[in-house]
């Protein structure tokens, strides 16, 4: 099992963000100031979204989402709170590639 967790002090604002990976699971939760959801949606739009015609843009969301693809994951995403979980048994490895790198974007949009 991997763990990472990482806190940033950035503008004033708390950002929160863990990622841990195991043996059939993937999963991120990040807390951030309400003011950088829309990029974090229009990240995730970019990396997942639009090949499957779907948008996260202004979506407060708790599911399990199936896109188009066939990645299926469990989301829970509203202001300034997100939590993916991805079962990589359901999922192809192609799958967990594209979700992994999307969090670990996320990280990085957060952190500017």
């Amino acid at each position: 099992c991997v763990f990472f967790s990482c806190s940033h002090f950035h503008h004033g604002d708390d950002i929160s963000i863990s990622l841990k990976d195991s043996r059939d699971s993937y999963k991120m939760t990040a807390y951030f100031n309400e003011k950088q959801t829309a990029r974090v949606h229009k990240y995730m739009d970019e990396q997942l979204g639009k090949r499957n015609n779907f948008s996260f843009t202004n979506a407060v969301l708790d599911a399990t989402l199936t896109l188009d693809d066939r990645t299926t994951f469990y989301i829970k995403f509203s202001l300034g709170d997100l939590e993916i979980n991805f079962d990589k048994e359901k999922n192809s490895y192609e799958s967990y590639v594209q979700v992994k790198k999307m969090c670990e974007g996320i990280k990085t949009v957060l952190a500017k």
